[in-house]
């Protein structure tokens, strides 16, 4: 729904008596509200807002409920599905003023977060106790929280921890009436009703702008292991991922690189990476200080009876945090090198990564595109990208794109991983869902959302 400028101004004029420097219109906040991370061209905002607890969240809806003005959530703008993205002169709410970690009970393993708060500010402050909050998505030092809700997100430490819904418990969301809701439990276990916080947990804010939120933490690992494997081929690399996993081992991660991402990520590597090296893998155990070592130890035997040509163990956690990071900074090297590149977060079962690749490699080679595959491979997981350098290249990648993600959804997979849909993959949906499956969840968004106004266009594909 297009928002109408009278009834925008209208809005404006209900909120700035009480919210003042709160509310924008200028060009500048503009701006930055219209992108995030997924390469799309610029949305389009009619104002953004800045509330800083949950009855200021309220009002705003239900003023801009009142007027039909449609409403953006928005957290710190990460995101890679445009999912935060104003399309035609919403209302951008921006939570990150919402920013306080109201509760942290180590005792009884839950946190009380609002959704502003940095994902990495929140580690190091669970850390402090103890603690462990797994989740942990790469642009942690600066997404969200409730971006990570919002989107369900992962991380390189989902093969042993799982993602994000695991940890959230309880949320609180204030609906587009401007009505307050609690869903969830603060206890460990709990079935009362319908499980409405998982359904929450990566709507991608189409239900409700989430307000607060208990998420789980677990006592942190005593020690945790690192090591870096170089190989041939990227094959090599994925099938020797297998043996590691048909050995009973679970990784805290297992990250694959091909040769593209080695390559481009080179210049920039705080890591310094072997030459030559047609893949990598970097690995994590974790555990007991015997355990994480006897883990990894069993696990570079594997790996190098597998055919891994080179290794390297981090010695201490500076050396951890250069290899971890030299993972980190792939997308960014591409997107400096490739600005046009196609990114998908496609996953599949573990036992169709060599399908996968093997398949999208040929696809590749045969339209003459250069397919970069790297990401998580220990959850099945890929970040597979098509690397384009001109919106041409871009425009003629398309099909290749398509035909991708279409064989993911064959080999038993998804066309999301972790990034969600928004409005880079909504069109995508029904490869992966029946046209009756979709019906329902508009029903589920039409129940929370009678007029459409929350988050408008995005997920769903246009009817």
């Amino acid at each position: 729904m297009t928002s109408r400028p009278l009834a925008l101004d209208s809005l404006c004029a209900r909120l700035n008596p009480w919210l003042k420097e709160r509310l924008r219109t200028d060009a500048e906040a503009l701006a930055k509200v219209a992108v995030d991370e997924s390469g799309l061209p610029p949305g389009r905002a009619g104002a953004v807002v800045f509330p800083k607890n949950t009855a200021e969240v309220a009002r705003i809806a239900a003023e801009a409920s009142a007027l039909g003005i449609a409403v953006v959530p928005r957290g710190a703008g990460t995101g890679k599905s445009g999912a935060a993205m104003p399309q035609n002169g919403e209302l951008v709410v921006d939570l990150s003023q919402m920013n306080r970690l109201l509760a942290l009970m180590p005792h009884d393993q839950y946190a009380v977060v609002e959704p502003g708060l940095i994902t990495g500010d929140f580690h190091q402050a669970v850390a402090e106790v103890g603690y462990f909050y797994p989740p942990d998505p790469g642009s942690w030092e600066s997404c969200t929280l409730g971006g990570n809700i919002a989107t369900n997100a992962g991380g390189p430490r989902a093969v042993k921890y799982g993602v994000t819904q695991r940890y959230v418990w309880g949320l609180q969301i204030v609906t587009m009436r401007g009505d307050v809701l609690r869903f969830g439990r603060r206890s460990i276990k709990g079935v009362a009703g319908l499980d409405l916080t998982s359904l929450l947990v990566g709507s991608e804010g189409t239900l409700g702008i989430i307000t607060e939120a208990t998420l789980h933490i677990v006592p942190a690992p005593e020690a945790v292991e690192t090591a870096w494997f170089s190989f041939a081929d990227l094959f090599a690399a994925s099938r020797a991922g297998e043996a590691l996993f048909a050995a009973g081992l679970v990784p805290r991660m297992m990250e694959l690189l091909d040769q593209a991402a080695l390559d481009t990520v080179r210049k920039v590597a705080p890591f310094r990476i072997p030459e030559p090296a047609g893949a990598a893998l970097l690995i994590e155990m974790d555990g007991s200080p015997a355990r994480a070592t006897a883990d990894l130890e069993r696990a570079a035997e594997i790996i190098l009876a597998a055919g891994a040509s080179d290794s390297a163990l981090a010695k201490n956690e500076k050396e951890r945090e250069a290899m971890r990071r030299t993972r980190r900074l792939v997308s960014s090297a591409l997107k400096e090198a490739y600005p046009f590149k196609m990114s998908d977060d496609i996953a599949v079962p573990r036992s169709q990564m060599v399908p996968l690749l093997e398949q999208a490699k040929a696809a590749g080679a045969s339209t003459a595109h250069l397919v970069c595959a790297y990401g998580h491979l220990g959850d099945g997981n890929l970040h597979m990208n098509l690397l384009a350098r001109s919106a041409e290249e871009r425009q003629h990648a398309g099909p290749l794109r398509h035909r991708i993600v279409e064989l993911a959804v064959s080999l038993g997979g998804t066309i999301s991983g972790e990034h969600g849909l928004g409005l880079t993959k909504r069109e995508l949906l029904p490869l992966e869902q029946t046209t009756s499956v979709i019906a329902l969840q508009r029903q589920i968004k039409q129940v929370f959302d009678p007029q459409g106004l929350l988050n408008p266009g995005k997920v769903w594909p246009d009817v």
